[in-house]
């Protein structure tokens, strides 16, 4: 597994929503690997927060790794594949796929540990990858098996529903895109995608198709997201305009193992 920092954000195999508040920034301009850090097993999820790394696995372990690299196993011990950690105001969401029990399990820890709440979300479908988010004290979970956004309470409450005929499909990733939007991408063979979704309407605001398979999708600031994708074995991360839709052709940041150097690109 392998942090990375560009500037001073965080992006992850499974990018993670930076927990500090967005302002306007300038898009980065370079990338230096920060250190490397091997887990126990396959890591499904990851997310930063107050320091601490937390890596959920597809053993239902979520590992917390500190900022000296040191890892604690099992930090969080869950039954079946973690699809989706995030971290907001000192607590621990993680969405868990049931394999043969119920279909998603939604669990909330405090940050020593400690459960505080779970509760059962209905969705079937057998792959998912972070696809929940955390939006003006709600949080927000795909429902692929009848095409919506899923609002609950931070304790369990289901709100609301949104239907969008875009959450069908198993291999998605979901990032917030301001106040009322949120980002989804698609890394499916054949179908590499990225759109910024209304959460009230479900209409889609833009369309991106130029991304080659998009793995991941995080807000660097309000205006820029960072959308990581995978062509064979190239990891690429592109910088993409929010308000627009709109990214730079060949500007992106590539990741190196090489920790004194920083790989620099052009902002057009």
């Amino acid at each position: 597994m392998k942090l990375e920092s560009a500037d001073d954000i965080i992006v992850k195999p499974s990018n993670q929503q930076p927990t500090h508040s967005l302002q306007n920034r300038a898009p980065p301009t370079s990338i230096q690997l920060i250190k490397q850090v091997t887990v126990a097993i396959y890591p499904t999820a990851v997310c930063h927060y107050k320091g601490y790394t937390y890596v959920g696995c597809s053993n239902g372990a979520v590992d917390r790794i500190d900022e000296r690299g040191q890892v604690i196993p099992s930090f969080i011990k869950l039954t079946t594949r973690v699809t989706g950690v995030i971290a907001h105001e000192d607590r621990l969401y993680t969405l868990m796929y049931g394999g043969g029990g119920p279909p998603y399990t939604v669990y909330v820890h405090d940050l020593s540990g400690q459960q505080l709440h779970s509760w059962i979300h209905e969705d079937i479908g057998n792959f998912s990858a972070r696809a929940l988010a955390v939006i003006n004290s709600e949080l927000i979970i795909t429902d692929r098996t009848n095409k919506r956004f899923t609002f609950y309470t931070l304790t369990g409450e289901r709100v609301r529903d949104v239907s969008c005929d875009l959450i069908y499909n198993d291999y998605l990733t979901i990032c917030q895109a301001g106040d009322n939007s949120i980002l989804v991408a698609y890394y499916h063979c054949g179908y590499p995608e990225l759109y910024r979704v209304n959460l009230t309407t479900g209409i889609i605001e833009w369309r991106s198709d130029r991304l080659c398979h998009p793995i991941g999708v995080l807000m660097h600031s309000k205006n820029y997201a960072l959308v990581t994708s995978l062509n064979g074995k190239q990891v690429k991360i592109w910088i993409q305009n929010v308000d627009s839709g709109k990214y730079t052709p060949n500007c992106f940041l590539t990741p190196r193992n090489d920790k004194t150097s920083k790989q620099s690109v052009t902002i057009n």
